[in-house]
């Protein structure tokens, strides 16, 4: 009998642990939906828009607990405190304490940014604004606006932007330089920036990529963004104090156009050699920070026969190369500029080091190498045959074997070559290519002859020039305004990159013909000093940045397609 009572007890506890086991396997706990919610203010001590605050401490009460990210740089304070306060977590609760008195009758504004955060999910609290008033008054005015690269109108993240009020001991325009600003605040990711608890008043306004953390311009590095005239703030209008912006203000925010600023870093206006180096064999480069026609460079050694100088400047002239036979160790050179550039030393004629050189691989040019503007086996109609090489060619010999076929019927010794450039690194092939037809141009060795005597291999081009079809193109007026030189126009691709760019003088016609079909975008720079390139402002001398403009559209370039704009 006992030994029954045993079975069916041990037969109970294994069905009941089955029973719970499967319990286990079939019910699974579940956290719930995730929390996408940011914390939420409940209380705050002394309130938001509170006035006649003479306290040392603010009070920040959430419905839960929260993060703080890095609040000496994601919590802006305006006006600007000399000390950051400190900022404490006390349970749910946000304690900022301030270390300095604060000014009389004055609003502050405090805006969080993306200083705070949930604890478990990390939701961010963004853009929360605190006000409060030391005054029996809060003033209520905000002003907002983006700052952009003056250059390629991309936003200018992490810049203060910066309004001034005018001082009794130093001029306006000095303020920057001088003093920190009487209102600051920040831009974001894109750009963007706000005021809040303003005055009305009159303010110049400043923005600043600050190199020191002292809010002020005192770097040469640091990038800036300005307006020529200041800005008037009153309840009922925006506007600058000249005829450059207008802009209505309902319920205290700018309700049309956004107020841009457009940032740049100053040109330094010193003339400055920059560097002298030897990148490669037979090259040495004096780079300068300005275009330097006036710049001597002059040999201060007696030079054997077979030392030969070619020398030649970038497109702009900031840069002097010297093509050199590669026969002599070192140079003594003089290089002069005014009273700024006296440099007279031996310079080393070797060539930096490449990870070859590190290795003990010493690299030689035993021939000329050339390249061409074939791009994928085609050339497009109406473009000529453009040979680029990598040092002047300063002799061309032409030969019986020199030759091309076209549609496989040969034609023999029927090669001339025209220089397009000052220094003998580009030529043309005088020869007109029909489309839709196909082409072998075959250059025999030893025709073209550098300077240095290096001279050319075999070369073997094959092609074909599609038909006339296949591309499309853009025709675009551009009407130049009177007070501006000339307008440089760019085509660039999806990527941003300079497809072709053409210069004009006078309102007039522009195209840009037999282009592969894709997207593009149009871009004019307003090129008032007539230096074929686009021009940073300069705050001393108030000038502002040369204008850019994009077309509002990307322009879809089809095959077979002429698309007429104005612009």
């Amino acid at each position: 009998m006992k030994n029954v009572q045993k079975i069916l007890s041990l037969t109970l506890i294994f069905a009941l642990m089955l029973s719970l086991t499967r319990c286990a396997n079939v019910v699974s706990p579940s956290g719930g939906p995730k929390d996408t919610v940011p914390p939420i203010v409940l209380q705050a001590s002394p309130e938001n828009q509170s006035t006649n605050f003479s306290g040392k401490e603010i009070h920040i009460t959430f419905d839960e607990y929260v993060t703080l990210n890095n609040p000496n740089n994601n919590i802006m304070i305006s006006p600007p405190l000399e000390n950051n306060p400190e900022y404490k977590l006390n349970g749910k609760s946000l304690i900022i304490k301030f270390k300095e008195p604060l000014k009389s009758d004055v609003t502050y504004s405090i805006n969080f940014g993306e200083a705070i955060k949930d604890l478990h999910e990390g939701n961010v609290f963004k853009d929360y604004s605190f006000t409060f008033s030391t005054g029996d008054v809060i003033d209520t005015l905000t002003f907002e606006g983006k700052v952009l690269q003056a250059a390629d109108h991309k936003p200018s993240p992490d810049f203060f932007v910066m309004l001034y009020t005018e001082n009794d001991t130093l001029p306006f325009d000095s303020l920057p330089y001088l003093v920190r600003p009487n209102y600051v605040t920040k831009t974001d990711k894109e750009g963007k920036f706000k005021f809040s608890g303003l005055k009305e008043n009159e303010y110049l306004i400043f923005a600043l990529k600050d190199g020191n953390s002292n809010l002020r311009f005192d770097l040469p590095n640091e990038e800036i963004g300005f307006t020529v005239d200041n800005l008037q703030l009153t309840i009922n209008s925006l506007q600058l104090t000249g005829d450059s912006l207008q802009l209505t203000v309902d319920s205290l925010r700018v309700k049309n156009e956004p107020f841009i600023l457009y940032s740049f870093l100053e040109e330094d206006s010193v003339q400055r050699l920059l560097k002298k180096e030897v990148p490669e064999d037979g090259l040495l480069r004096f780079a300068f920070s300005y275009p330097a026609k006036d710049v001597k460079i002059e040999v201060m050694e007696t030079l054997p026969d077979s030392f030969a100088i070619y020398p030649t400047h970038s497109a702009n002239y900031d840069s002097i190369l010297w093509y050199f036979t590669p026969n002599k160790d070192s140079l003594l050179l003089t290089i002069n500029y005014d009273t700024l550039i006296n440099d007279t030393s031996q310079i080393s004629l070797k060539p930096r080091k490449t990870e070859g050189r590190r290795r003990g691989k010493e690299q030689t040019i035993s021939s000329l190498n050339i390249t061409n503007n074939v791009t994928g086996g085609k050339l497009k109609p109406e473009q000529d045959l453009i040979f680029t090489f990598k040092e002047p060619v300063t002799e061309i010999i032409m030969r019986d074997t020199s030759w091309y076929i076209e549609d496989n019927d040969t034609i023999i010794n029927d090669l001339q070559f025209t220089q397009i450039d000052s220094f003998g690194l580009k030529y043309k092939l005088e020869k007109t290519f029909v489309p839709e037809q196909s082409y072998k141009i075959i250059i025999p060795d030893s025709v073209f002859y550098s300077f240095k005597g290096v001279t050319n291999d075999t070369t073997v081009i094959t092609f074909k020039v599609p038909a006339l079809s296949e591309y499309g193109n853009i025709f675009i007026t551009i009407e130049k305004p009177e007070d501006v030189s000339q307008v440089i126009v760019e085509l660039l691709d999806d990527k941003d990159k300079v497809v072709e760019r053409q210069i004009i003088r006078e309102t007039s016609k522009v195209g840009f013909k037999n282009l592969v079909p894709k997207k593009y975008k149009l871009k004019t720079i307003l090129d008032r000093d007539g230096n074929g390139r686009w021009s940073p402002g300069h705050y001393g001398r108030k000038i502002l940045p040369e204008d850019v403009i994009y077309h509002k559209d990307v322009i879809d370039v089809k095959a077979n397609w002429d698309i007429v704009l104005e612009f």
